[in-house]
């Protein structure tokens, strides 16, 4: 896939939860690796939330994971594989157009509204007291 193609818009359950698509958010807008306490910082989650979430990502090969030491304190550092990235765009391209309404349909005709008498309430007490689909109408009391 060349820099001009666009990936195919499709929803992913895996970076779907709000938290994951945070994260891959600012991997994907941010350098090439972040830092644990800068990426948890700008998720504004906790340690345990990050922890869990970029071990989700990592376990579907969307996040990358360096571990290893500045001075002697352990650091963490993510970024987002090719994969993620690509699963991340496809996924804001299938977000964008079902904000647009634009998402395609199985058919060659676009969604329709419902009709406004599908949707109103009934007005009257008798319309709004009729029995379930498929209930004789003989069995209603006082007849």
């Amino acid at each position: 896939m060349t820099a001009e193609q666009e990936p195919a818009a499709a929803l992913d359950p895996i970076i779907h939860p709000i938290t994951r698509l945070s994260i891959c958010g600012l991997l994907a807008g941010g350098a090439d690796w972040i830092e644990f306490a800068a990426l948890r910082d700008a998720a504004q989650v906790s340690d345990s939330v990050l922890s869990k979430q970029t071990r989700i990502l990592e376990d579907a090969g969307y996040v990358e994971v360096r571990k290893g030491a500045v001075g002697r304190r352990p650091r963490t550092w993510f970024r987002l594989t090719p994969t993620g990235l690509t699963a991340f765009r496809a996924h804001v391209a299938w977000l964008q157009q079902a904000a647009d309404g634009t998402l395609p349909t199985g058919g060659d005709a676009a969604p329709q509204a419902p009709s406004a008498a599908a949707t109103t309430e009934p007005t009257s007490k008798a319309s709004s007291n009729r029995l379930p689909h498929g209930v004789p109408s003989s069995t209603e009391p006082g007849k």
